[in-house]
């Protein structure tokens, strides 16, 4: 079973969830292509599928997970997905395995009247349960921390506007320490038996040491190669720590140079949303909402041997956080794809549900065109009934 819900439900998935006939649940109101050829189902028979415990279920977006609380509560998938979502709890779990990792839970309320002093700058600070970056600061020295935090908090503002009231504001953070390295975004599902299957293997690329934006993520053969294995022995170590069974996944992890893997955040029974997840379908032919629901392997070493050596990306091209994208008149996205030297595929998004005005599927031969189009100004192609910085 499939639970649809806002930000986004695309064209490739509502195809899958009908040429698989994937019973399917809708929330609040999505907008679901086609719709009407679905296999229609409602929250009760989720609970059912819930009590049996023995089929597959994804959710489309974090937004949904709530229905789990809310029905059932004590629920296997309810637990684990609370315990994994939740970055303090995560990492108190966790702690055995990063015993010298420092973190510290603070209420948004209270991240201006705390002695930090003694935090090991850099930092990074994020909300426990976060979703698409929203803030989420780097602060590399004590100077920077109060000025960020009053930036954090007009984000949280802005915020607001597209997601629900009480979901930003009822909010704790976490303060943790930094690790270098090169971070990496993978989908992946439990089998019945726990063995971690890989799914999605993604780069992360940002402009600069306190960039925290989900703008370009990245694939290629070299991707892959280098980092498959370990993350496999990784998410063992995860299924082990968890007890994980028939559950899909998104997790976030840092790689640092001496090749040790930092969980970064994980996030239960979704893959990568904004449909970040089906760049593999481009890269690489995995539909990993298929491959989920089927409980199949990709065999990497045959796609591995398959693949160009072509970069694989995937670009979410956003309204600044500092503005309110209500007041958006239009954008020119004829001008937009000119940044672009193949384009596989162009979404235009509906920004009343997202931030997101567009999203892209590109390829290229090198990495030169990402690193020049992280620092494309996305503004100039955006007209606003009024500029409205907050």
């Amino acid at each position: 079973m499939i639970i649809l819900d806002k930000p986004y439900v695309s064209e490739l998935l509502a195809d899958t969830v009908r040429k698989l006939q994937i019973p399917v649940v809708s929330l609040n109101d999505v907008f679901i292509p086609n719709k009407s050829d679905m296999n229609i189902k409602k929250i009760e028979d989720l609970l059912i599928e819930l009590e049996n415990g023995n089929s597959p279920i994804l959710f489309s977006s974090e937004d949904g997970l709530n229905i789990l609380s809310r029905y059932t509560p004590n629920n296997y998938l309810t637990t684990v997905t609370e315990i994994l979502k939740n970055k303090v709890t995560f990492r108190k779990v966790m702690s055995r395995q990063y015993e010298d990792f420092f973190f510290q839970e603070v209420f948004l309320r209270d991240l201006e009247e705390i002695d930090v002093r003694p935090l090991p700058f850099p930092v990074i600070v994020k909300p426990v349960s976060g979703y698409s970056s929203i803030g989420m600061h780097r602060i590399d020295k004590l100077e920077e921390y109060d000025e960020t935090i009053k930036q954090l908090k007009r984000e949280m503002d802005i915020a607001s506007l597209a997601y629900p009231r009480d979901y930003i504001y009822n909010q704790s953070f976490i303060i943790e320490q930094f690790i270098e390295g090169d971070e990496y975004t993978i989908d992946a599902y439990f089998s019945e038996d726990g063995q971690p299957i890989i799914l999605n293997l993604f780069k992360r690329m940002l402009r600069h040491e306190k960039d925290m934006s989900d703008r370009i993520y990245y694939t290629s053969k070299q991707v892959i190669k280098e980092s498959l294995m370990k993350i496999n022995t990784f998410l063992n170590t995860i299924s082990s720590f968890f007890a994980l069974k028939l559950l899909p996944i998104h997790i976030e992890i840092r790689i640092d140079k001496e090749g040790k893997i930092v969980p970064i955040e994980v996030n239960s029974l979704r893959f990568s949303e904004i449909c970040t997840n089906e760049l593999g379908v481009y890269a690489y032919g995995i539909n990993a909402c298929e491959y989920f629901f089927k409980q199949q392997k990709p065999d990497w070493e045959s796609i591995v041997s398959n693949m160009d050596n072509s970069i694989y990306s995937y670009y979410c091209a956003k309204i600044n956080t500092t503005m309110d994208f209500n007041k958006v008149a239009s954008i020119n996205h004829k001008a937009f794809k000119e940044n672009f030297s193949e384009i596989l595929e162009y979404r235009i998004m509906d920004i009343i549900d997202n931030s997101t005005f567009a999203v892209v599927f590109h390829k290229a031969p090198n990495l030169e065109e990402n690193k020049r189009l992280l620092n494309v100004d996305l503004n100039q192609y955006i007209m606003f009934k009024d500029l409205a910085f907050v």
